[in-house]
């Protein structure tokens, strides 16, 4: 079976190869343009497990996740398969005290209307606050004419659900060491990531902390 054929069987979402919508994934807001192979729309968290489950058996295949496509870097761009958040998550929560969950491909613009009606802001926002998605602003870190005052993204983020490459599914927040080292005490590939990461920092502070 050809690579479409092979993903159409194991998820429920879209995946399209037609010139329009391979046309669409070549571009973001940069300079470059990057044909991928196909573009996927996943239905739910099913499929983006899926999908990593099968790139991560598949070495000729990667994932490249894309939502608002305003990155100026080609960030969102790729020859493999361009994963597309924007048709499936966009689902937006009720805001509970000074929180809200959205998923990925929510546009910010979105969310921003209706946090405003509690009177709450994310200020985090950039330039294209009008086009760019959550996603893209958490996974690029984003930051924009508040941000001297505010500081980045990452400074609002609680908790994140995160698909690992294992293919399952983990919810990642702030620790302190007491929950850091039960952490790092998992036998499982989350501890794993934990383990290693832990070791990166600590092997690398003094020149983490004199580059930053």
């Amino acid at each position: 079976m050809s690579l479409v054929e092979d993903i159409e069987t194991i998820i429920h979402g879209e995946i399209m190869e037609d010139d329009a919508s391979l046309s669409a994934a070549s571009k973001d807001a940069s300079l470059f343009t990057v044909r991928p192979r196909a573009v996927v729309h996943p239905m739910n968290t099913g499929d983006v497990q899926a999908l990593v489950r099968y790139a991560s058996s598949h070495k000729n295949v990667s994932l490249t996740v894309r939502s608002g496509g305003t990155d100026m870097t080609g960030g969102p761009l790729s020859e493999s398969l361009v994963v597309n958040m924007s048709s499936h998550f966009t689902r937006i929560g009720r805001t509970m005290g000074n929180s809200i969950r959205v998923e990925p491909g929510v546009f910010y613009r979105d969310m921003e209307r209706k946090v405003r009606k509690k009177g709450l802001l994310m200020p985090s926002y950039p330039a294209s606050k009008e086009l760019c998605a959550v996603g893209g602003m958490v996974g690029t870190n984003a930051s924009g004419e508040k941000t001297l005052t505010y500081g980045s993204t990452e400074r609002y983020v609680q908790n994140l659900k995160i698909v690992l490459a294992d293919g399952n599914e983990y919810s990642f927040g702030p620790l302190n060491k007491e929950e850091l080292d039960q952490k790092m005490k998992l036998t499982t590939f989350e501890g794993e990531v934990y383990r290693k990461m832990y070791a990166l920092v600590e092997e690398n502070y003094e020149e983490i902390k004199s580059a930053k």
